[in-house]
């Protein structure tokens, strides 16, 4: 293997190197069977500059060919607003309504379905995600509206990129095998900006801003959010004092806990503020009146369930937009992955954060949560348990009236359950107990029209 000899390093180090020198170096690693036979050579000065000229040449073609690469495989974002017609067997009050069961279960099928269209086609690459935002009757059938997001090379035309779209969908989706049956020809698509984007998912319920979520760590003590990750989180404060969490899920309505009231009445008092820090806030409100379960009689913990309404809606925001509320049918497993988010303490007893923190847990069956050892039949229809019995995770006080959540296929976020009480905090076989969102979603209802 070639080297630079000990002496044209240190020349080249202390600049002493003369022009033959630096010839000798250039041929030597180019050409060292050059170096061995002729030991010293004098090139001509036009030579010297045709050497230099071709390796400007060389660097020149490697620079180009380089930002022609880094270029061409740059990608760019793609959003689309796209209606899609098709007919059904089922009546559209079945489906019409958002978070519905039949509702994800129709946006679902709409959805494999435009995927699996871009997955049998060249642009199986391109296509990111679909997502149905709502549905609309028509005179012969139904419409769904849907977002439709690609990821195409900086150096497409868009015009072009718009059409094969349109195309692909035009000639994949008959294929699609149904129900429902849709009709490829009705496909439209109309781009739309980032912002637009943004504004339709927003006015979804159920949506955040992904991220990956990091390792299974209780409030107390552990991680905080990030700004948009869980965006229907409230804090409710007494004279300006954190007390509680709450969930927002419309404009005007607040779910919460029927505890963090029975001191704390006068709703002229109370503020809410939404952000992922208490000081400063993305936004505040004051509230209008409280609303607390008929049958919550404290100090029990059944039927722990309050609603509030602020005093003005809220504007949805990538930072602040509503949860989605489940049917009252909708059946949660025990083994679910949910998360619970809160500005409690960080151990029992301690003081609220300022900042928004995220703990997983898992719901736990009622049968166990009733155990002895447990909390020997204490939990009630009205209640579900999550967490871990070895106590790793837990939300604490100031916590309570937050919202426990869990996704679903579509990657839409429901209120599982709200923050309701539990022996201390993160004690093993102690888990924390929620209120039972689907058992009091006739009563939400009831109160709100939601």
């Amino acid at each position: 293997m070639s080297f630079i000899p000990p002496k044209y390093l240190f020349c080249l180090m202390s600049g002493c190197v003369a022009c033959s020198d630096i010839i000798y170096l250039f041929t030597f690693f180019l050409r060292p069977d050059v170096v061995r036979a002729r030991k010293r050579v004098c090139w001509e000065p036009w030579v010297i500059g045709l050497v230099i000229f071709i390796s400007l040449i060389v660097l020149a073609v490697c620079i180009g060919l380089t930002v022609h690469y880094v270029r061409y495989n740059q990608k760019k974002t793609y959003n689309y607003y796209s209606t899609l017609s098709f007919t059904t067997d089922k009546l559209y009050a079945e489906f019409g309504r958002e978070a519905s069961n039949n509702f994800t279960e129709m946006s679902q099928r709409l959805e494999s379905m435009v995927k699996n269209a871009f997955h049998k086609s060249p642009l199986r690459e391109e296509f990111v995600k679909s997502q149905v935002i709502k549905f609309s009757q028509q005179k012969h059938g139904v419409l769904a509206h849907m977002l439709l997001i690609c990821r195409f090379h900086s150096t497409e035309d868009p015009e072009t990129v718009d059409k094969i779209v349109q195309l692909v969908l035009h000639e994949k989706l008959q294929d699609a095998v149904g129900p429902p049956k849709v009709d490829p020809q009705s496909v439209k698509i109309k781009k739309i900006n980032k912002t637009e984007t943004d504004s339709y998912l927003n006015h979804c319920c159920g949506t955040r801003r992904s991220k990956t979520l990091g390792q299974s760590l209780r409030i107390v003590g552990g991680t905080e959010v990030e700004e948009g990750e869980w965006p229907w989180q409230a804090s409710l404060q007494w004279d300006g004092s954190h007390r509680c969490g709450a969930t927002l899920i419309n404009a005007t309505w607040l779910v919460s806990a029927a505890h963090c009231f029975t001191t704390y009445k006068n709703p002229a008092r109370w503020t809410a503020s939404f952000g992922v820090t208490i000081k400063p806030s993305k936004m505040k409100r004051g509230l209008r009146r409280i609303i607390v379960h008929e049958k919550y009689k404290h100090p029990s913990h059944d039927y722990d369930i309050s609603l509030a309404e602020l005093s003005s809606p809220v504007p949805y925001t990538n930072a602040v937009h509503r949860v989605c509320l489940p049917d009252a049918s909708y059946e949660f497993q025990p083994g679910d992955v949910m998360f619970v988010t809160g500005f409690g303490a960080l151990k029992n007893d301690g003081d609220s954060q300022n900042h928004l923190r995220q703990a997983q847990v898992t719901l736990i069956d009622t049968t166990t949560c009733n155990e002895p050892q447990a909390y020997n039949d204490a939990i009630t229809p009205r209640m579900l348990c999550a967490g871990s019995l070895e106590g790793k995770t837990d939300a604490c006080q100031g916590d309570s009236g937050g919202p426990l959540v869990s996704s679903d296929a579509r990657d839409i976020w429901y209120l599982a359950g709200i923050v309701s009480w539990g022996d201390e905090c993160a004690k093993p076989n102690k888990p924390g107990v929620y209120t039972r969102v689907t058992a009091l979603r006739d009563w939400i209802t009831s109160k709100t029209g939601i």
